[in-house]
């Protein structure tokens, strides 16, 4: 084979490979590119059909969107055998759609490392690929850890709160395990946390686990999850950190005490406000201080005329000059 006729077959394997890689664009980004150990991995794909087809995304359907997750070179993670597109999409010809995916649902990222992460979307017997990226799972700093039931009952939770740091604050956890199975229930992000507080964890007599972390010099947020893992909402308060705290009732309820909770706003139904407080000088700031910088002194009031005689007024003429 001459050396014009093999440039000619590389030129049109090449042409072929970057039509096929044109005919489907895909960009893609991690919602964290640092996550602590069983949080979910949220990713957003946003994939541009120009293959001239309806692209059907179900699990029936002729396309089939996937990742290859790395956990060492050509090392693949298996798969947990749920799909990783939960709902219908259909990308029609020549159109943009953005899909959002849990890669913790489809995929055993179990082990706290790093993971090389690209999607491939398969269709008409071609897999098309997009950028690789990084992920960093870590296992989290544990800062408090409890079991609650009687193994083997079946209602055995065991607990921790764990804590990272991403995007420039430190991030507290929730983990919530079932004892005796091993089986996660899930890991919940509760916000940024400061540590002048030492975060506490209960347990009211309905099953429902309570955390209070501190979130700013002056502020604390209450979370509550319930007995499976579930979300059952969060509460903010105001508070010194001497005197909040979590306190269980004669009947086993828990509630916050020592602090002042975060009001609705009534023009504005969902918009938590913070409450409203005493001035911060309730005394004259006139007495015994120097005027502020920058602010001009009031001028004094002008006094009230005299009624007096009228003054003579002599002119240039008349004035006597004395050598």
């Amino acid at each position: 084979m001459s050396r014009w006729h093999l440039m000619g077959v590389l030129g049109i394997v090449a042409g072929l490979g970057l039509n096929a890689s044109a005919q489907i664009e895909m960009t893609w980004s991690l919602a964290h590119k640092r996550t602590v150990l069983m949080e979910p991995i949220r990713a957003t794909i946003s994939i541009v059909n120009h293959t001239g087809q309806n692209l059907d995304l179900t699990p029936n359907g002729n396309a089939r969107l996937g990742f290859d997750v790395e956990d060492q070179p050509t090392s693949f993670v298996a798969e947990t055998g749920h799909p990783l597109v939960r709902r219908a999409i259909i990308i029609p010809a020549g159109e943009t759609r953005e899909v959002e995916v849990n890669l913790l649902n489809a995929y055993r990222i179990i082990k706290g490392q790093s993971y090389m992460l690209r999607p491939i979307l398969e269709f008409g017997g071609m897999r098309f690929r997009g950028p690789r990226l990084s992920l960093e799972v870590q296992p989290g700093l544990e800062l408090l850890a409890r079991n609650y039931g009687m193994p083997g009952s079946g209602e055995a939770r065991s607990v921790s709160l764990r804590q990272i740091h991403r995007g420039r604050y430190d991030r507290l956890f929730f983990r919530i395990d079932d004892a005796d199975t091993g089986w996660c229930y899930g890991t919940y992000e509760l916000g940024r946390v400061i540590r002048f507080f030492v975060p506490r964890l209960e347990r009211d007599r309905d099953g429902v686990f309570h955390v209070l972390h501190q979130s700013a010099p002056d502020r604390f947020v209450q979370s509550r999850f319930g007995d499976d893992g579930t979300p059952l909402g969060m509460s903010y308060y105001l508070a010194e950190t001497g005197n909040i705290r979590l306190e269980r009732d004669e009947e086993g309820r828990i509630a916050v005490v020592g602090a002042t909770p975060f009001e609705q706003d009534p023009a504005r139904p969902g918009v938590l406000t913070a409450p409203s407080l005493p001035p911060a000088n309730p005394y004259s700031g006139q007495i015994g201080e120097l005027p502020p910088k920058g602010r001009v002194r009031p001028s004094p009031a002008a006094p009230s005329p005299r009624h007096s005689s009228p003054v003579q007024r002599s002119t240039p003429a008349e004035d006597i000059v004395t050598w």
